[in-house]
């Protein structure tokens, strides 16, 4: 009877606790100065990349979000996680490859041969691509024949396109 006491009195405990990739979101948070809603949605979309990295790259999603939460700096308001980019571009790496046949794996392969494209930046988690991601993905895809190069019409009719998409992934 002691026994389960005390299991139950640390399930209670623990129902609490946050995840690696909470805590790096409320780091990001408090050094940028977001709003709790700011914060719930980078809680959100972590939980959303969990279920995308589910099972193939579970790994290195734990990873990433235990180096990212435990090497956590804050310089002005410049979140950093030095030490993790290994973690980081592992974690890249195999979300890519689970991406390499959907609309966001299409769209993030032409993004990339822009000329001037920015690399990704280390100090946000990467952003998930579930059902909502995949469908304004191939809206874009559908609607802008140059990715690099957009034009205001082909955006208006990529983001009607969207407004259909599902919200939840």
């Amino acid at each position: 009877m002691k026994h389960r006491i005390i299991v139950l009195l640390l399930a209670l405990v623990c129902a609490g606790c946050a995840t690696h990739a909470d805590s790096v979101c409320q780091d990001i948070s408090y050094c940028t100065t977001q709003t709790s809603d700011q914060e719930r949605a980078c809680e959100l979309q972590a939980k959303q990349l969990a279920r995308e990295a589910a099972p193939d790259c579970s790994s290195q999603y734990n990873a990433y979000f235990a180096c990212a939460d435990d090497k956590y700096q804050c310089n002005g308001n410049v979140v950093s996680f030095p030490g993790c980019q290994s973690a980081r571009d592992a974690l890249d790496s195999c979300l890519n490859a689970k991406r390499a046949s959907n609309a966001c794996g299409e769209l993030a392969s032409k993004l990339g041969q822009c000329p001037g494209g920015t690399p990704s930046d280390p100090s946000v988690p990467p952003a998930p691509c579930g059902g909502a991601e995949v469908c304004s993905s191939r809206c874009y895809l559908d609607n802008v024949p140059d990715v690099c190069r957009p034009l205001p019409s082909e955006l208006a009719h990529a983001i009607q396109c969207a407004q259909v998409c599902p919200l939840q992934p």
